[in-house]
């Protein structure tokens, strides 16, 4: 997000006592209940406040500090140089006793070429820290104790928040799941007649309940699609669906056609269960694509339909996996 126009050359002034804390209370009273919005309305008062190029928050994923959210001064300037010029020293705030890390000054060997003042505070979620809120600059900056209260009031701000949003999903997955769970006990049309594999009814659940977990921890999902005909013995698919693993699921979405999902699986790891299961069903012709949470829709039409291109590109040539992974497809 672009904020505000450039800054002039020289050091930032520093802002009168006490008008941060007022900014934050009028934040507090108006806000959007949307966290992104609070997060954007946050960091740009961090700009305001200070002054400075640039305000960040970096959180903890896969026990690793990635940029989170994040505000820059100046039209043109770029996401990756700058702020990962301050991740590095975001990862130094994660070490410090006191939680806290201002530097009016940084060396080049500390901060790069650009950033010359850095002053960071952790985050806290229900007391366990998960990631960092910072202000950089590329002028020196002389933070006094206050400016540094106010950083820790607003990263309070912001971690009431993340545990809020937490706390949401944890009850909507929880609902999810319970859904899910009723759904399998009441009602006996969750499976095929045909093969006693999940159907297209329980497939619906299991994207309701899936997905939106997929979508917030970015994990991509594996699809293969293909139809069997009468010859085809399909004790073969009941004895590979046992096999698969917890989160898999293989479901016959209609008459002779199945579709295989494979959460948190990138293309060669499912090459090799795909492999396995064309030798199991005697190689019929599979389409298979990708489904990534930051391209496609949730309920994974668009995937859907990469999936079916496939397949017919597959059953043209005889045979075979056919992988399409353009994301770019027309919807009819």
């Amino acid at each position: 997000m672009v904020f505000g126009p450039n800054k002039a050359a020289g050091p930032a002034p520093n802002p009168k006592p006490g008008r941060g804390m007022r900014a934050l209370g009028e934040l507090l009273r108006k806000q959007d209940p949307d966290p992104f919005s609070l997060f954007d309305a946050s960091l740009e008062l961090l700009m305001r406040h200070f002054m400075v190029d640039h305000a960040m928050i970096a959180k903890v994923s896969r026990g690793k500090l990635d940029t989170f959210w994040w505000v820059q001064a100046g039209a043109g300037a770029q996401e990756p140089l700058e702020l990962n010029q301050g991740l590095r020293l975001c990862e130094r705030v994660m070490l410090e006793p006191e939680g806290c890390l201002a530097l009016g000054t940084v060396f080049p060997s500390e901060g790069g070429p650009w950033l010359r003042s850095f002053a960071g505070v952790i985050v806290r979620e229900l007391g366990v820290p998960v990631g960092t809120l910072a202000v950089l600059h590329r002028h020196p900056f002389v933070f006094a104790q206050e400016d540094l209260d106010f950083l820790r009031s607003v990263a309070g701000l912001i971690g009431r928040v993340l545990e809020l949003e937490n706390l949401k999903f944890e009850l909507q997955t929880a609902q999810d799941s319970l859904a899910l769970s009723a759904a399998v006990v009441q009602d006996s049309a969750l499976e095929s007649s045909a093969t006693g594999l999940p159907n297209a009814r329980f497939l619906d659940v299991w994207m309701k309940t899936c997905l939106p977990r997929a979508r917030r921890y970015k994990e991509p999902l594996s699809i293969a699609l293909w139809e069997l005909h009468d010859g085809v013995p399909k004790a073969a698919l009941r004895k590979f669906s046992r096999g698969l693993r917890g989160n898999d699921l293989l479901a016959e979405v209609a008459p002779n056609r199945f579709l295989l999902l494979l959460p948190m699986t990138l293309q060669e790891g499912a090459g090799v269960i795909l492999g396995r299961l064309a030798d199991a069903l005697g190689h019929p012709p599979m389409g298979a694509t990708l489904w990534m949470p930051d391209r496609d829709d949730l309920m994974l039409r668009g995937a859907l339909v990469r999936a079916g291109q496939a397949l017919k590109e597959a059953a043209r040539e005889g045979g075979g996996v056919r992988w399409k992974l353009s994301a770019k497809v027309a919807l009819d």
